[in-house]
């Protein structure tokens, strides 16, 4: 293409990558009586009828010498999340959900139209008490982000970036970082935990020539899986219905602290199925649940109610990108917003049914087990080991040890420590949680030099494990820390026990790490890349609309402080 015009003019003059499920109606040609579907209440649904669904990739609309440049609508669309069910009503990118997975190599940029072609009015009910989403501001915002990319401000997707229905905004995506698997969202402030329940999330798999070299499962065998849960009511359609801490379900266009769906979704389907090989697979791992995290295993085990039979897999990498060395795990505890990448071995289980389970407790890490509020989710999917092995087989290795250079805390030039808290009304239900008792609006506070190494410290006071995240940057994680929360309260930080090193499985870069109940969290930053403003915040989305998120500024020695 000659110029940005004409991309522009191919984004609008392209056909939208839509699937849209219809009834069958009467032919007026053969006199066929219609044919109705019966379908069933997603309570009573049958698992593992249908096969998992992979995204599948989205191709440039033009390339030139270094760049790709691609147009991304977001679209309504309904699609059935299980054969059972009648089509659902949701929000996806280029009209699917999950969206297409976007691959980059890095060194190479992407360039990004992304453009808004939703309804003026929203699929749920909006809080207009919530920051950002207050009258007059429009219902249906937008503004995607590019979840661990080291990009500029201006392409980051801030949450106060969003566009409407038929705006549109360009972002750069220079891909210099290592091969990882990140993944791109909405984040418009005040309703990012609706906007994503919708279903406006996908992967962005990055490539680099040494993950190329190190023989791992590719093509066939390489599996994304974004992990999710929803709750759809008896004619198929999502429901969003948060709850507070007692159980009790928020009323009407109010906000509530969690939201756990009553079913689990992969990839978009309700309890799906995979036929695989029994050979190496590579699992590219992605917690994309509003609140619930997801502890892990593959089950051999008939019944959730049997005792588990494990199957052994090797964790090779997580946020960051390839580990310094592989990892043998029997389990993995996977936040909202955290990606693992696993190699599962199905060598020597032809014929056999591994079902991917999860044990972690809702709200994690589960204060209210006694009496729990949520309904577990025990089952996610079923991997079948029922295909033959291909002739195409080619010699699959684990990724070698290899270096990782750690950053030194003697060049750390300050250390911040950040407070989670919540607010609590008279009825002892929570009214959101902050960040040093500041909220996403209130003016910057945290102003860190480009090029700066400094150790970041959250100190959780709240009953919730948080998964903290930072936009632009990868950090190390130092350790964790127990403190005395009544000491705390009267202004000391005691450390209580000794400190907790990062489990190897989290011994590489990270751009979200999860800061337990009562505990201190420390990591080790390196601001690199670009000056300007960003944010942290939790990855609970509910937490993070509400009021979980704080901007900051990077500055570089010609840079001047921007306007707070």
């Amino acid at each position: 293409m000659r110029n940005r015009r004409d991309f522009l003019k191919l984004c609008m003059t392209s056909a939208p990558a839509l699937v849209l499920a219809n009834d069958i109606h009467a032919d007026d040609t053969t006199g066929l009586a219609a044919v109705q579907p019966v379908y069933r209440t997603p309570g009573s649904l049958e698992r593992y009828i249908d096969p998992l669904p992979v995204p599948k990739r989205l191709m440039p609309q033009t390339k030139d010498e270094d760049t790709d440049q691609y147009c991304v609508r977001m679209l309504e669309f309904t699609q059935q999340m299980h054969s059972q069910l009648p089509p659902t009503r949701l929000w996806g990118y280029e009209g699917q959900y999950p969206g297409p997975t976007i691959e980059a190599l890095r060194g190479r940029s992407i360039v990004v139209q992304w453009e808004n072609h939703l309804p003026s009015r929203h699929i749920f009910d909006i809080d207009p008490r919530i920051h950002g989403a207050m009258p007059p501001t429009p219902a249906v915002r937008t503004v995607p982000h590019l979840h661990g990319s080291r990009s500029s401000s201006e392409s980051d997707g801030l949450p106060e970036s969003w566009f409407t229905p038929g705006q549109s905004a360009r972002y750069h995506y220079p891909n210099s970082q290592p091969a990882t698997a990140l993944w791109y969202h909405d984040l418009a402030v005040g309703i990012t935990r609706l906007n994503v329940y919708a279903g406006l999330s996908g992967f962005y798999l990055l490539r680099d020539n040494e993950e190329r070299g190190m023989d791992l499962p590719s093509g066939d065998y390489e599996i994304p899986l974004l992990l999710q849960d929803r709750t759809l009511d008896d004619k198929g359609q999502l429901v969003y219905s948060p709850k507070f801490d007692d159980g009790q379900k928020a009323p009407p266009r109010f906000w509530g602290p969690e939201l756990f769906g009553e079913l689990p979704v992969v990839n978009g389907a309700i309890y799906p199925y995979l036929q695989v090989e029994p050979r190496r697979y590579r699992l590219r791992l992605l917690n994309g649940a509003n609140s619930r995290f997801f502890n892990l295993f593959f089950n051999l085990a008939k019944s959730p109610t049997d005792i588990p039979s494990l199957v052994a897999f090797h964790q090779i990498g997580t946020d960051g990108g390839i580990l310094p060395n592989p990892v043998a795990l029997n389990k993995l505890l996977l936040a909202p917003a955290e990606r693992a990448d696993v190699i599962v071995d199905f060598s020597g289980l032809e014929g056999k049914v591994v079902t991917l389970s999860n044990d972690a407790p809702a709200p994690f890490p589960g204060w209210e087990i006694v009496n729990p509020h949520h309904l577990a989710l025990h089952e996610l999917m079923q991997f079948r080991v029922t295909l033959p092995v291909s002739s195409k087989r080619i010699s699959i290795t684990m990724p070698p040890p290899r270096p990782l250079p750690r950053l030194d805390e003697t060049t750390s030039i300050a250390t911040r420590d950040f407070v989670l808290s919540e607010r609590m009304d008279a009825q002892g239900r929570s009214l959101g949680e902050q960040i040093n008792g500041k909220g996403h609006d209130d003016p910057i506070t945290e102003v860190v030099k480009l090029g700066s190494t400094e150790k970041w410290r959250f100190i959780n006071t709240t009953e919730y494990a948080h998964p903290m995240h930072l936009h632009l940057v990868q950090f190390q994680i130092l350790q964790r820390h127990g403190f005395d929360p009544v000491a705390f309260r009267n202004g000391t930080l005691e450390f209580v026990g000794t400190p907790r090193l990062p489990a190897a499985n989290e011994a590489g870069w990270k751009d979200t790490a999860v800061v337990n109940s009562r505990e201190v969290l420390t990591i080790i930053v390196r601001f690199e890349g670009y000056a300007g403003r960003y944010a942290f915040h939790s990855s609970l989305l509910e937490h993070e609309d509400k009021d979980m998120m704080r901007p900051y500024e990077i500055v570089s020695d010609e840079s001047k402080s921007l306007k707070r």
